[in-house]
């Protein structure tokens, strides 16, 4: 009997995607040659540039820790921006999605990100475009800045960065060890040595020992980074009657929707707050139809839930009067907060 035949249908799958992502990394190492060598020219902006990015596909909270890193870098005195592409807008060219004085776009022009980070963040700049050195000429234009976020910045390598920072998630920090398409990674973990801050996300959720053995692993790859760690602390709900503090989930029955790239961390932090939770799960950036809308609440009847709860990402995606809750979270470092101030004040450039 040919052994071919035998195998499952999960690994002929995993056989076939081997291939494309050898392909992938070529293309990567032409790539990263190719600005080494300075065969393709990288853009500048006249102000200081902090990248936030990740080694894989969406889920270590990049989103999150922009904010956070916006609210520090007005605290200590500074006018940050914000430049994102916009994942799955509609629209092209460059874009403002607020001047720091308001909401300028709805997110299906503006993007899931940085509408959410426009509506978060009062007195921030932020534009859109693939071309983010545009985006901040355009902001330049428009408002007093100091210092750009670029935010999903880590790949994007058209335009120089004065800091590097690196999200790795705790729960699974390398993708699975292998490239798109076979895995979740976005470049080869060894990319880490570019870094200048790696925080790890989430490390509050995993076991002490496998925080250390990470710890370990990250200070290989990238020995001169600083090293952040962070959890997502929740802070609030938003309820059709008004916000109410987390715990309001203690006891209760919900349905957990959501349509993000780590699901499962949302899940836990629901748990973690005392409620009974039934997942509810579509795939990133998963924009909601009136079918989808129908089946969460016929599931949470079904359940006897109490409420849908879904995250500041999915509600943007949500009609506005739809009576579901949202769970509000914020950043928390447990780990190198002031040398990431230290580091963020030595950049400062006129």
């Amino acid at each position: 009997m040919d052994r071919r035949d035998s195998r499952s249908p999960e690994m002929s799958a995993r056989d076939l995607l081997s291939p494309l992502a050898l392909l992938y990394r070529s293309v990567l190492l032409l790539r990263d040659e190719a600005y080494r060598r300075g065969w393709v020219r990288r853009g500048r902006l006249p102000r200081p540039v902090i990248s936030v990015g990740n080694l894989t596909v969406g889920g270590t909270g990049k989103t999150s820790f922009v904010m956070y890193l916006a609210e520090v870098l007005k605290e200590e005195g500074f006018h940050p921006a914000v430049l994102s592409r916009g994942y799955r807008r509609k629209g092209k060219g460059v874009a403002l999605v607020s001047d720091g004085g308001g909401l300028l776009l709805e997110p299906k022009e503006a993007g899931d990100e940085p509408y959410l980070l426009a509506k978060k963040l009062p007195g921030v700049p932020v534009a859109v475009g693939k071309d983010r050195k545009k985006a901040g000429e355009l902001l330049l234009g428009k408002a007093d800045i100091s210092h750009f976020i670029l935010d999903d910045g880590f790949q994007y390598r058209a335009l120089e960065r004065d800091l590097e920072v690196v999200m790795i998630d705790a729960w699974d920090p390398f993708g699975g060890g292998h490239l798109l398409p076979w895995g979740l990674l976005r470049e080869p973990p060894s990319a880490l040595g570019r870094a200048d801050v790696v925080c790890i996300s989430r490390a509050d959720q995993v076991p002490g020992e496998a925080l250390r053995n990470l710890r370990g692993k990250v200070s290989d790859m990238a020995p001169g980074a600083l090293l952040l760690e962070c959890a997502y602390a929740p802070c609030g709900l938003v309820t059709p009657d008004g916000d109410v503090p987390p715990d309001e989930l203690k006891g209760k029955k919900v349905v957990a929707l959501s349509g993000i790239g780590n699901p499962r961390a949302f899940e836990r932090t629901l748990v973690d707050l005392g409620a009974e939770v039934f997942p509810l799960r579509f795939p990133d950036h998963h924009r909601y139809t009136r079918k989808d809308l129908e089946r969460a609440m016929k599931f949470a009847e079904e359940v006897g839930a109490e409420a849908v709860v879904t995250t500041e990402k999915d509600r943007v995606r949500l009609p506005r009067d739809l009576p579901f809750w949202t769970l509000k979270v914020e950043v928390k470092l447990s780990r190198g907060e002031e040398g990431l101030r230290e580091l963020v004040r030595s950049l400062e450039r006129g």
